[in-house]
């Protein structure tokens, strides 16, 4: 009796302490488990300092670009041309021509009338570029006006004038003289001489056929 007694309390003894051992470690894995989670569950849960606290930056209001025009680049304007005066009748030579006497017997007189009287009557009065008034006249002006005053109307530029006429090779007092390649225009008087608007300087005079470059003749 006593022998079974003595193995029931060791029996008893050996189950509690397995008891035990199975409740520690279970406790130990339990640990375990806890220390490798709390660790996750308290960073989760740790409070932020509002100092650290991050703010995304404000987006832009809708206002802001709906207030932008777009303005496309300007092309270059092209710089203006400058006024040019038109090319005068007569060049820089009639500076250089040499007034002529007027004696000679092939000269009509300016009383005798007619286009070399009416231009001969002229002679000293001024020079204006682009002019058609008397002593205010440039080259083509002259002659104008003087076949204005003999009925015969005359177009305004040398060239014009040139067309108005027939060419010919045997100038008679009163044809047109052209010169320099048309540019200048005067009215022959005879004896190779012809009166002529030179310029400002030497206004209305008369000279040689061969002071400038001769051209030709034309008859009305």
């Amino acid at each position: 009796m006593s022998l079974f007694k003595l193995n029931a309390a060791r029996h008893r003894a050996e189950t509690t302490s397995h008891a035990v051992r199975n409740t520690t470690i279970a406790a130990a894995a339990g640990a375990a488990m806890i220390g490798s989670v709390a660790p996750a569950q308290a960073f989760a849960q740790a409070p932020v300092e509002t100092g650290a606290a991050y703010s995304a930056p404000a987006s832009a209001s809708l206002a802001q670009y709906s207030s932008y025009t777009y303005q496309a680049p300007v092309a270059a304007q092209p710089a203006t041309p400058a006024y040019e005066a038109p090319a005068p009748q007569q060049t820089a030579a009639t500076s250089s021509v040499t007034p002529q006497s007027t004696a000679t017997t092939e000269i009509a007189p300016a009383s005798s009338g007619g286009l070399v009287g009416t231009a001969m009557s002229a002679q000293g009065a001024g020079y204006v570029y682009g002019g058609t008034a008397y002593g205010a006249w440039d080259c083509s002006g002259f002659t104008q006006w003087v076949f204005a005053q003999n009925g015969i109307d005359l177009p305004r530029t040398t060239w014009s004038q040139f067309a108005a006429g027939t060419p010919t090779a045997n100038p008679q007092p009163g044809d047109l003289v052209s010169q320099n390649g048309g540019a200048h225009v005067g009215i022959y008087i005879g004896g190779g001489k012809m009166i002529s608007a030179l310029n400002p300087a030497q206004g209305t005079q008369v000279h040689s056929v061969n002071a400038m470059q001769l051209d030709g003749y034309y008859t009305f």
